[in-house]
């Protein structure tokens, strides 16, 4: 019940408020808000065909690793580093996705998304679509939810490459190194995870500048 009195309140004052625009700004503003909802889709189908790629490019790492593991190949490579050259080439292959999706084009959508977000703040007669969504979100958007869906797959590749090598280590007689090599892709992985979580969880900056935007809106 409190929820729907504070829908209908807010429902009111922006009917006043866009009542009272002049029909001027109100053109200006509701063309830019267009175009910036316009980039927002374009980054986001960018993004979702990255990680269409990924996913595949995950499946394929594990129909390569299943063949290897289920055929006789006639080839003078072990199956072992076969499997560790698989997972190596798949996790590297995830890591370029990662850099394109969540280093390049989702900081282009954020910069979208916060400009929408300092227009709603300024002109409370828009919907305030982002602002709903951030809510639903805690206030911290879905960045840290979706470094999972890069992480994940990379720290597992890393894991069965090292694992697969040992492996190989062990059937050649070096049992003293496999242990080791096992420990090692475990460091690496927790390495890995503390970079991609610092590159791509850029909170501070972001904090930043929706403050500057929000003094400028109080400005003006």
């Amino acid at each position: 019940m409190h929820e729907k009195v504070e829908q209908s309140e807010g429902s009111q004052v922006a009917s006043d408020a866009l009542g009272s625009v002049d029909p001027v700004t109100y053109a200006r503003v509701w063309n830019v808000i267009g175009e910036i909802g316009v980039q927002e889709r374009h980054f986001n189908e960018l993004q979702s065909g990255y990680r269409n790629m990924a996913s595949g490019w995950l499946l394929a790492v594990f129909a390569g690793i299943g063949f290897s593991l289920s055929q006789k190949l006639q080839i003078n490579i072990p199956c072992e580093l076969l499997i560790a050259a698989i997972a190596a080439a798949g996790c590297v292959g995830i890591g370029l996705l990662w850099i394109l999706d969540l280093l390049v084009y989702h900081r282009l959508l954020d910069a979208c998304f916060i400009e929408g977000l300092f227009l709603e703040e300024r002109y409370p007669w828009l919907p305030p679509l982002r602002h709903n969504m951030m809510e639903t979100q805690a206030g911290q958007g879905v960045l840290f939810r979706t470094i999972g869906f890069y992480l994940i797959p990379i720290n597992f590749l890393i894991l069965v490459a090292s694992f697969a090598f040992a492996w190989w280590l062990k059937h050649e007689g070096w049992q003293f190194i496999a242990a080791p090599t096992v420990v090692a892709g475990f460091t690496l992985a927790y390495f890995a995870t503390k970079m991609i979580r610092n590159a791509t969880e850029n909170t501070a900056a972001i904090e930043r500048v929706v403050a500057h935007g929000k003094q400028y809106c109080g400005r003006t």
